[in-house]
């Protein structure tokens, strides 16, 4: 046999040999991609069929003062004020959307996660809406705004220490996405900050729209005019505490006009 037909017979050992291979290794990796599969499917039934011990209700900065809800309201939303049962069900007959909609109804809601894991515990966690001023309504029902300019009503269980506001004209809600956009960035600010806040009780919006503020401590009353550059007016506003009231003290004024350039007036 020449030298030729041996390489070509070689060749055709190796090329045989290489397919085999190939073969088995594809026979392997369909055989552990159908075994993945099984068992996916496996814990999948288990884990549907599996049912609920335990729930775990989990409330962000639930021990702050502004914080309007409870384990119990959030249980309460959970099983539609009861209706529903949850403990002791299988995970397939409850649907987790249905369960984060219930509770994201709740306007002190602001975000809803719900989770749950292979021993069958479920768990809910709450990001609550955070009240930063309160709306008085003559003759209509008082309300909060969070600083996205949610509304919220008042509830019986919880009152929320923050600044009061007072508009003259309460025939409509307050349109924070645009004509009273400035006045929430305002009301945010002073909420935000640490010097303004524990300075100022409540905000009154009048009918002509001119804003006049009122103290916690002292009987002055602050006209800041109209919204605009109310950032300038509140640093006015802080100049006033730091640098006057230090010299002429609390009761020297009962008017302070913020709404002059670079001016403050004492009255």
């Amino acid at each position: 046999m020449s030298d030729t037909t041996e390489n070509i017979n070689d060749q055709k050992n190796y090329d045989d040999a290489k397919t085999k291979l190939r073969f088995k290794k594809s026979v392997k990796i369909a055989f552990f991609a159908i075994l993945i599969v099984i068992v996916v499917v496996t814990i999948e039934f288990w884990y549907q069929n599996r049912p609920i011990t335990q729930i775990h209700i989990k409330i962000k900065n639930q021990n702050d003062a502004l914080t309007f809800l409870d384990s119990a309201e959030i249980f309460r939303l959970l099983t539609d004020n009861g209706k529903e049962n949850i403990k002791g069900v299988t995970f397939k007959k409850i649907s987790v959307k249905t369960l984060e909609s219930r509770v994201k109804a709740n306007l002190f809601v602001n975000k809803c996660e719900i989770a749950r894991n292979l021993r069958g515990d479920l768990f809910v966690e709450i990001s609550p809406s955070t009240p930063i001023a309160r709306f008085l309504r003559e003759g209509k029902p008082d309300f909060y705004i969070d600083s996205v300019g949610k509304v919220m009503p008042t509830s019986e269980k919880f009152t929320a220490r923050v600044m009061l506001v007072s508009r003259e004209d309460t025939k409509q809600l307050p349109d924070f996405a645009q004509k009273d956009k400035e006045l929430l960035a305002m009301i945010k600010f002073i909420h935000q900050d640490k010097f303004l806040r524990p300075q100022i009780a409540q905000l009154d919006v009048l009918a002509n729209k001119n804003i006049i503020m009122y103290p916690q401590i002292g009987q002055q009353t602050f006209e800041l005019g109209m919204i605009d550059n109310w950032q300038s007016k509140l640093k006015r506003l802080v100049t006033f505490y730091q640098e006057i009231i230090p010299r002429k003290g609390w009761a020297a004024f009962k008017k302070v006009k913020l709404q002059y350039d670079k001016q403050i007036v004492c009255e």
